[in-house]
């Protein structure tokens, strides 16, 4: 089973995709972590992708052909896949279906977890990550305004430049502009189930076991 999980910045793609990987054993892929990975590279493609996503601007095809090149070796076969955010934009289908058709895999659905541009703002300015073991956390919910670190690991809590209001906007706009066209695709497709993500994180994951089971 191959799956897909897409919809605007802090919709809890994430948080469904690794729910999902547990659950069915699947792997789960990281789209946004391999892409900051990349980021930090010292290379010319390092570079190239640090200057995209730091501006809120989504990565060209041909770069993302590269980055799910990279992700798909290291992946066992006979194990499914959950890709989290990709594709984002009608140039990616190409890219991603090619990456996959040589890797002999088939989606199986893709889920579009829709919240409001609303919804958007006020989750994403009130994220916050641990540089050390990557965990989220929300501001006033599930960190206290003022902790500089980590409850679990003690690492260093930051936010991240794309989860700043001007980038979101920024985000928000190509998101609307480039990916709505991405889930009509998948809907054409009759691959595509549509997910309200306002509810619990309990609630969308039941909402998305219906239509697997």
């Amino acid at each position: 089973m191959n799956l897909i999980i897409l919809g605007p910045q802090g919709a809890g793609k994430g948080t469904q995709a690794k729910l999902l990987a547990e659950k069915f054993n699947l792997e789960y892929f990281e789209t946004g972590k391999l892409l900051r990975e990349t980021a930090k590279e010292n290379t010319d493609l390092g570079k190239h992708v640090a200057s995209r996503i730091n501006r809120g601007f989504i990565v060209d095809a041909l770069t993302i052909t590269k980055i799910l090149r990279r992700g798909l070796e290291d992946i066992p076969k006979e194990k499914g896949v959950v890709f989290d955010g990709i594709p984002r934009d009608e140039s990616q289908i190409k890219a991603f279906e090619k990456a996959l058709k040589a890797y002999k895999r088939k989606i199986t659905y893709a889920f579009f977890i829709w919240i409001s541009r609303k919804e958007t703002l006020k989750r994403l300015t009130k994220r916050r990550i641990c540089k050390k073991c990557n965990s989220f956390f929300i501001l006033g919910k599930t960190l206290k305004p003022g902790v500089k670190k980590c409850p679990k690991c003690g690492g260093e809590i930051y936010q991240r430049e794309d989860d700043k209001s001007k980038v979101i906007e920024k985000r928000l706009e190509q998101y609307y502009q480039k990916t709505l066209p991405v889930i009509r695709y998948y809907y054409l497709k009759r691959k595509m189930i549509e997910i309200n993500g306002e509810q619990s994180i309990n609630k969308v994951f039941k909402d998305i076991l219906a239509y697997i089971e």
